[in-house]
């Protein structure tokens, strides 16, 4: 299964994803993360989340995320899921 179909699973489940991306400055960040939508910025897709231990919104390039796994954690959705 790809990222995206990973991502659109839980979204339809309602359940948490696994997200590890490679960050701006080189470095990688693997984070439990409620998904939500995709948007274009700057020519750029972009993935955005909700990170529970930050307690906030979060957005990828969608081309750095290097993999993503659907846990069985439920969540209430807190707007739209859109994946």
């Amino acid at each position: 299964m790809s990222i995206k179909e990973t991502i659109a699973s839980a979204g339809r489940n309602l359940h948490t994803i696994i997200i590890t991306a490679r960050e701006d400055d080189g470095s990688t960040e693997t984070r439990e993360a409620e998904p939500y939508s995709y948007r274009i910025t700057g020519g750029t897709e972009k993935f955005f989340c909700y990170d529970i231990a930050k307690g906030g919104t979060r957005n990828f390039h969608v081309n750095k995320i290097i993999s993503v796994e659907e846990t069985n954690n439920s969540f209430t959705p807190r707007w739209e899921v859109e994946v």
